[in-house]
Order: C-alpha cells, then sequence, then structure tokens
C-alpha cells in the first residue's frame, strides 16, 4: 500500500465521505479532449519511459477506453496549460 502524507489522506477521506460531485459528463469532457487531439497539428517525439510505467499506463487505457498516446497527449496538454502540477 502507497503511504499518504496528511493532505492526501484528508483528501482520501473526503472522497470516500462523498464530498466530491462531477464536474459534469465525463464522457462529453473525453469526446472534447480527443477532438481537440485530432484537429491539433502534431509533432512526433521520442522519450524513454520504463517499462512497469507503460504496463500500467496501457493498462489504465483500456479500462477508459481511450488510446495510450491520446492519454499522454491529454495529459501533455493538461500541465502545460497549468490543469495539472507535478508534486516535485
Amino acid at each position: 500500500m502507497i503511504a499518504l502524507d496528511e493532505y492526501e489522506t484528508d483528501i482520501l477521506q473526503s472522497v470516500e465521505n462523498g464530498e466530491w460531485k462531477s464536474r459534469g459528463n465525463i464522457d462529453n469532457r473525453i469526446k472534447e479532449l480527443q477532438s481537440y487531439i485530432k484537429n491539433q497539428k502534431k509533432k512526433a517525439i521520442s522519450i524513454r519511459v520504463g517499462e512497469n510505467d507503460i504496463y500500467e499506463l496501457k493498462k489504465k487505457a483500456l479500462e477508459s477506453g481511450l488510446p495510450y498516446q491520446n492519454i499522454i497527449q491529454m495529459l501533455i496538454h493538461q500541465f502545460v496549460s497549468n490543469k495539472i502540477r507535478l508534486n516535485l
């Protein structure tokens, strides 16, 4: 099991207590992001990623019904548009 810090534990308890509400239709949001990705000019890149990370990413991609490359593109886009941050 992963050890959580106090902040993460508070969030987990909040979610488990049903205090979080969906901001909208997830299927519509996925379609919106997929459309954005399809219509954007693309540049090929090459990166090295750990085998286990790729395995887990592909597993989550299968669960969500999205190609894993699209998930990577969405994560990069959300990061560069300040929608997600890295915990360093």
